[in-house]
């Protein structure tokens, strides 16, 4: 099922703002300096909270209409991006630690990844930018379920097989390689090429936009099993003008709860014993976690209590 894309493209641009730079991030307006929820963050395994009881996450995600998109393409100056052209149908997203629908906007690029797994970065980091479904974009900005962004991670092997994730895509990368006001011709892509191969295996935390004004409005789902892409594709790169050579964010705090979903504990990470252990020991290291953290809170309310103080909610801490 698609919905009809009508006035919300084009209200707003999330990577394109004049008179910033990658360079000078510590003079960043709005929310980036002075926000409490800022993205990108380095994601621990260990930390992360195991879902094993659909608390956060109910169910896996869905995704529909992702097989054919009609897109048009621009370098904005600081990214590559490419967005649904106006008036034609727009994939929906929805399920996992959604509630309600989200409409499919843009997908843009970042070379070297804004997020880190386990202090680990990538190559390179696809975010594909979705607003909750019937809220025009400058109101969803003003709301912590405004906007849901999906991270994939790509990591680069030199093989036959690497092509195939951004082979769509590459054709426009020489055009697109100097800032332009003019975007491509449109084009219609499958979407879920540039998908992790197992999306429902994720982080997902609450977070902001990663550039300029850093609204803190977005619901990240960040998958963990990278995007396999090509060596030769991420040179072509290295020769786009985006400002600099790179183009992410610093790490930010992280000082929240970020929830992992079942299929990230029941996928394995390293094809091999010793990487199966650890994955075991991560998830269940975390779900133990969160027990002992829940047990300490009750027992602390029950001091709180008798001392007249205010509780907690410990079932926040589950």
């Amino acid at each position: 099922m698609k919905i009809l894309l009508v006035t919300l493209i084009g209200l707003v641009d999330y990577t394109y703002q004049s008179g910033w730079s990658y360079d000078y991030q510590t003079q960043w307006p709005g929310l980036c300096r002075g926000g409490q929820l800022q993205s990108p963050i380095n994601i621990m395994t260990r930390d992360a909270i195991f879902d094993k009881h659909e608390a956060h996450i109910r169910g896996p995600l869905v995704m529909r209409g992702y097989g054919d998109v009609k897109v048009t393409a621009i370098n904005n100056g600081h990214t590559l991006r490419w967005k649904v052209k106006p008036d034609t149908e727009a994939p929906v997203l929805s399920g996992g630690p959604l509630r309600g629908n989200y409409t499919f906007l843009q997908f843009h690029l970042h070379w070297l990844s804004e997020h880190a797994i386990d202090g680990m970065k990538y190559p390179m980091e696809i975010h594909m930018v979705h607003v909750k479904t019937g809220v025009p974009v400058d109101e969803a900005l003003k709301r912590p379920d405004g906007l849901a962004v999906i991270g994939v991670m790509c990591q680069i092997y030199s093989n036959e097989e690497s092509q195939f994730a951004l082979e769509q895509i590459m054709p426009a990368v020489p055009d697109l390689a100097s800032r332009s006001e003019e975007e491509t011709d449109p084009k219609n892509i499958d979407l879920r090429r540039l998908l992790s191969p197992n999306p429902q295996s994720y982080y997902t935390y609450h977070g902001s936009l990663t550039t300029p004004d850093c609204q803190e409005s977005v619901t990240w789902i960040v998958m963990d099993k990278p995007l396999i892409i090509a060596d030769t594709q991420y040179q072509v790169f290295s020769k786009v003008d985006v400002g600099g050579r790179d183009n992410y964010r610093n790490l930010q705090q992280v000082n929240r709860v970020v929830y992992r979903s079942v299929a990230s504990c029941s996928t394995i990470l390293m094809p091999s014993f010793f990487g199966t252990i650890i994955s075991l020991i991560s998830c269940l290291s975390s779900s133990l976690t969160a027990g002992v953290n829940k047990g300490y809170c009750y027992i602390v309310n029950i001091k709180r209590r008798l001392l007249g103080s205010t509780v907690k909610k410990c079932a926040k801490l589950a």
